[in-house]
């Protein structure tokens, strides 16, 4: 008898040497970083938007996002685009590391986010002597500030 676990495939991203980790089930694509067009009258963690296959994509610094600085642009730096129904969104990043598979049993809520269903952080998980927060994708999409 054996029993199944349940895994979350999930798009590793770096900011600041912490890691980040985005379900695979949002991510359209991870792009090179391109020329980012500014956009007036907008929040400070929305960088502008850029042109990518007919969309318009609105481009979130990521470091930003997390409340940290804003994200540092090397030649490591990547744009995950996340999808969600027909809505595109661009996270600006650090570093697109790695596709790695996590036993969603191992995700475990720091007891300030439980109580919160909007909060980005959906949880910790431990992998390979690491500790990756799982971000909630829909909250970042259900920001109304962009």
């Amino acid at each position: 008898m054996s029993l199944s676990t349940q895994t979350l495939k999930i798009v590793i991203v770096s900011n600041e040497d912490e890691e980040f980790g985005l379900p695979i089930q949002y991510v359209a694509s991870i792009e090179r970083v391109m020329e980012i067009t500014p956009m007036p009258e907008m929040p400070q963690e929305v960088s502008g938007v850029i042109h990518l296959r007919d969309n318009v994509i609105p481009i979130i610094d990521f470091g930003q996002l997390i409340g940290n600085q804003k994200s540092l642009r090397t030649d490591s730096s990547r744009i995950v685009v996340l999808q969600k129904d027909e809505n595109f969104l661009g996270l600006l990043t650090e570093a697109a590391t790695d596709v790695i598979d996590i036993d969603t049993a191992s995700i475990q809520t720091p007891g300030s986010f439980a109580q919160k269903e909007d909060s980005l952080i959906e949880g910790v998980a431990k992998h390979n002597d690491r500790l990756i927060v799982v971000l909630n994708c829909p909250v970042i999409f259900n920001n109304r500030n962009f």
